[in-house]
């Protein structure tokens, strides 16, 4: 019998979804700090086991992950070669979209301004503000997440225009989509870009200060990606000098920011601990969602077809 271990926190209703997946035909192990030999038992992992813990694992042929980016093993040596690897893309992009959009609402809206207004019982008009609809819009990265920004985008009344590495149709929300070769050009028309890239080696501070420069000096940046997208410092200077309206972040490069880098004084930065996609303990409708791209899975793994969301060694990306 196929031995299933479980690594992700699993309410009872989860547990039944996995297990009417396997048809009685696997034994299930529900271990968030599992034994050496429950690890080395497993032919598969759902969770996210650290690399050392793999070293020994000869009968694994399958780790799914309950998160989207693969880059905690993509970046790093250690990880099986013969172990498909799958991501819980699709989870996620409707709260991270809601996520963006809180950030930059509070931008263009000044609800910071007011919060600390409300404080000290000041009324007191914050000035011009500025509004979703009639912007241009650049999202880089049109997966899962991508998308759920570009539709909600779209239904402000924005025009948006989409990046990706390879262009072969225009998904709902994009009003256009191109490839990376225009990135430089988009850049200095959009009021505000979404970066929702992974990491990869292409990726790595795609967007520094010269491109930083380049954007509308009222522009606002998000990113909901990885952090090392960006040149973190080379924000921080553009910022410090006028140029962006602001900036929405929830991942940064590094990870924690150090506690004395200047991006945590920014008014005009929105800065979270990299919430934006909150699943377990956090959001049940999107543990939902994980847990059924899991069972989903499962059922092809446990009948020979092929795995949604299979990382690509190559690339970083995975293939819905």
């Amino acid at each position: 019998m196929k031995q299933i271990l479980v690594m992700a926190p699993c309410r009872r209703e989860h547990r039944e979804m996995l297990e009417q997946a396997a048809q009685g035909s696997c034994h299930f192990i529900y271990n968030e700090h599992p034994s050496l030999s429950d690890i080395e038992s497993a032919e598969v992992i759902i969770g996210q086991p650290a690399i050392p813990m793999l070293q020994d694992c000869t009968r694994l042929q399958w780790v799914q992950m309950t998160c989207a980016g693969a880059d905690m093993y993509t970046r790093f040596p250690g990880f099986p070669e013969q172990v498909t690897l799958t991501t819980a893309s699709g989870a996620f992009g409707s709260v991270i979209a809601e996520y963006a959009f809180a950030g930059i609402l509070s931008l263009f809206r000044h609800l910071s301004s007011y919060r600390e207004q409300q404080q000290l019982a000041v009324w007191q008009d914050c000035g011009p503000e500025r509004t979703i609809e009639g912007s241009e819009v650049l999202i880089l990265g049109a997966g899962d997440i991508g998308e759920n920004i570009a539709r909600r985008m779209q239904a402000f009344g924005a025009t948006v225009t989409g990046i990706r590495r390879t262009v072969c149709d225009l998904p709902e929300g994009f009003d256009a989509m191109t490839g990376m070769h225009a990135l430089d050009a988009l850049l200095a028309q959009a009021d505000i870009v979404v970066c929702c890239l992974p990491h990869t080696p292409e990726t790595v501070h795609l967007l520094n200060r010269e491109r930083l420069m380049r954007m509308k000096p009222e522009a606002v940046l998000v990113n909901v990606g990885r952090g090392t997208l960006i040149d973190t410092n080379a924000l921080a200077d553009v910022i410090a000098n006028g140029h962006l309206l602001g900036a929405v972040l929830d991942v940064t490069d590094p990870e924690p920011l150090p506690v004395d880098h200047p991006l945590w004084s920014f008014d005009r930065v929105v800065l979270t601990p990299h919430i934006a996609g909150p699943s377990f303990h956090h959001s049940p409708l999107t543990e939902d969602k994980i847990f059924r791209i899991c069972s989903d899975n499962l059922s092809c793994y446990l009948a020979g077809q092929p795995l949604h969301n299979v990382v690509n060694w190559q690339t970083g990306y995975s293939t819905p």
